[in-house]
């Protein structure tokens, strides 16, 4: 049975060491919902380029002078750099890349993390010097980071460490910054619970933390404190 997440001290939850693989029967949510969320949850994160392209384009489209043209070539030329990296990290995210069996290019991962940052407020730093790593892993963690994310809402710093012990594999992502904290529909998305009114567009991607973790041997914790937010995954490698 899964452990709830207490997020004043650590618990480690697993499935009795996992001896099976969740089922359809296992599911909070029906598989028609989950990918219609999930394909929402995407759109979402990526329309911002998008519609500044738009904008964009319309400007050039009337006759607004040099300057305002000059303005909107800058703004195609940001936002669909932006639209690449970002469709580049979710598509390792959410895709196939990160699925099955094997290991993770852990120099790629990071090269596409880092990009991403680069359109978000919050920074990265990464201290994690494992050069490969399975890719159910590496979705956990690229996971781990939107989830960072989500819990700073004025900024402030993710930090990505880990290491290998013995037969596992630790993963830490350390989100610190303003009113840092994990909200309570993700707290129970990552506990595998439903949160209160149902999923939606911003729950059901812990949710999927929930499922690739219960899938993969891999035990989940947290932790908060005044500011900073803290979640460890510890997975198995042989």
């Amino acid at each position: 049975m899964l452990i709830t997440l207490n997020l004043v001290g650590w618990v480690w939850r697993w499935d009795a060491i996992f001896p099976n693989r969740l089922t359809a029967s296992d599911m909070l949510i029906d598989t028609a919902s989950l990918v219609a969320l999930v394909s929402s949850r995407i759109c979402h994160d990526l329309i911002s380029p998008f519609t500044a392209l738009t904008t964009a384009l319309d400007v050039l489209d009337d006759d607004h002078g040099a300057d305002m043209r000059e303005q909107a070539m800058d703004l195609i030329r940001t936002s669909s750099g932006q639209a690449r990296v970002k469709l580049e990290f979710m598509r390792t995210a959410f895709g196939s890349a990160t699925i099955g069996t094997g290991d993770a290019d852990m120099g790629e991962i990071r090269s596409l993390s880092e990009n991403f940052f680069q359109t978000q407020k919050p920074s990265l730093l990464w201290s994690l010097s494992l050069p490969n790593i399975p890719v159910a892993g590496a979705r956990l963690l690229m996971h781990l980071l939107l989830v960072a994310l989500d819990c700073l809402p004025r900024g402030g710093e993710v930090v990505v460490s880990g290491g290998q012990e013995d037969e596992k594999l630790i993963l830490s992502v350390c989100a610190t910054g303003p009113r840092a904290a994990i909200k309570p529909a993700v707290r129970a998305s990552l506990a595998g619970d439903t949160p209160e009114g149902g999923f939606d567009v911003r729950s059901i991607q812990p949710y999927l933390v929930f499922l690739t973790a219960s899938g993969s041997r891999a035990e989940l914790a947290a932790r908060e404190s005044d500011e900073r937010v803290e979640i460890i995954v510890r997975m198995m490698t042989t």
